[in-house]
């Protein structure tokens, strides 16, 4: 598949069921071999069930995701329906007011980076 053609990767951020203070990362349509391998080698695994890679964690193992995945590699963006949910997660799980804003900067930039500035507005 040509570069130009390739699917955008959307991930998300959805809160962790069985343990309060993790937050999940979802990724889907991740068709390049490449970042398959990137992915896998920073601790996302493939859950079947969801049909998308999956990584689970405290606040500060979702920040380095965000930063080194969302913001760093091409062709990801978060799922246009899923936002508001993957901002609210990502500030709610915080345990300080420092990592709420740390969190706030990095969404900013993964917006920023993705082309998506209706994020802005949750914030």
């Amino acid at each position: 598949m040509t570069e130009n053609r390739k699917k955008v990767v959307e991930v998300r951020v959805k809160p962790e069921v069985l343990t309060e203070g993790r937050m999940r990362m979802e990724m889907r349509h991740l068709d390049d071999e490449d970042i398959e391998n990137t992915v896998r080698m920073k601790g996302w695994a493939w859950v079947l069930s969801r049909k998308a890679w999956v990584y689970a964690g405290e606040p500060d193992f979702i920040f380095r995701q965000i930063r080194e995945i969302v913001i760093t590699l091409p062709n990801i963006k978060f799922e246009d329906e899923s936002i508001e949910e993957s901002v609210h997660v990502v500030l709610s799980k915080t345990r300080s007011a420092e990592e709420r804003e740390e969190g706030r900067e990095l969404l900013r930039r993964a917006f920023e980076k993705t082309g998506q500035p209706e994020g802005f507005k949750y914030l």
